[in-house]
């Protein structure tokens, strides 16, 4: 792997965690500190490969492919979204959905945060693009069957978007200051789409259809929200 490329991808590393800890408190992360290894294999997982206790483990063949196509390719989000598994990954069972929808759309907060507001309504607008492309009968969240990968994308973009719309609906400081309280409350336990549901009505008094409609709409985006 080019050397510079290692150093840049470690400065990545140090400011998505000190943006993750400041926005949601300190979580627990074996060992004490992240490993990222690039394995030989040609193929991989993900947008960065596989989190795992401590340990972050992405294809070397991919990456070195994806260099020699653009020398400005950058692993940034893929593994803010794999970093943000030792925050979200309290979501058990169908409940799943939970742990990737808040870690893809904190892994876009931190592209907004540390990048540039530009490059996360790129990646919104192709979250809603691919969400908007989904087949009407496709599952929605409230019953996506967990790690199933035709429905990668509801459980990933679409649960992002309904993160992002409930973000615009609270404002960023109770949205932030409620996400912090979620993974506070149920680190170390288990939460499943219930939890989820009761959790955020209650936060959203006056808008908690908002959240019935995101997590029980099949298919794409809600009405109100389709663009």
């Amino acid at each position: 792997m080019p050397e510079s490329f290692i150093r840049q991808e470690g400065a990545q590393i140090a400011s998505i965690l000190r943006f993750y800890n400041a926005i949601l408190g300190e979580t627990n992360i074996p060992g004490g500190s992240i490993r990222h290894v690039y394995s030989p294999k040609r193929k991989g997982q993900g947008k960065a490969g596989i989190a795992r206790p401590g340990l972050i483990v992405t294809s070397e063949g991919l990456t070195l492919g994806a260099l020699g196509r653009d020398p400005k390719f950058s692993l940034f989000q893929g593994i803010a979204h794999e970093i943000a598994h030792y925050w979200w990954n309290f979501g058990a069972g169908q409940g799943d959905w939970i742990n990737e929808a808040f870690a893809e759309y904190f892994s876009a907060v931190a592209v907004e945060k540390c990048s540039s507001q530009r490059e996360f309504r790129i990646v919104l607008d192709d979250y809603r693009k691919e969400a908007n492309a989904l087949p009407a009968d496709a599952p929605p969240l409230a019953t996506v069957p967990p790690m199933d990968p035709r429905s990668f994308v509801v459980r990933y973009y679409k649960g992002a978007l309904m993160l992002d719309s409930l973000r615009h609906t609270l404002g960023d400081e109770n949205f932030f200051q409620s996400s912090r309280e979620f993974f506070q409350t149920y680190s170390g336990k288990t939460a499943g789409t219930q939890e989820f549901r009761s959790f955020w009505k209650a936060k959203l008094p006056d808008h908690s259809d908002l959240v019935d409609s995101w997590l029980d709409s099949p298919g794409g985006l809600p009405n109100s929200d389709a663009k």
